[in-house]
């Protein structure tokens, strides 16, 4: 497991459909679209992280 540079806490990297990085939240989340769709997936590290401004282009 990867550990976020800013917070500390365990976090994992996946592939957007672009073919980028993104940092996630190890935990999985169940949630229900607006059509009613039941999906499961992960919060974007950043939306979580204390330390998220530090990592922000300028």
């Amino acid at each position: 497991m990867a550990k976020c540079k800013g917070c500390g806490k365990e976090i994992e990297w996946i592939k957007t459909p672009a073919g980028k990085a993104m940092p996630v939240d190890i935990e999985v989340i169940t949630v229900v679209t607006a059509k009613g769709e039941v999906v499961k997936g992960h919060i974007p590290h950043w939306a979580t992280c204390p330390a998220a401004q530090q990592f922000k282009k300028k």
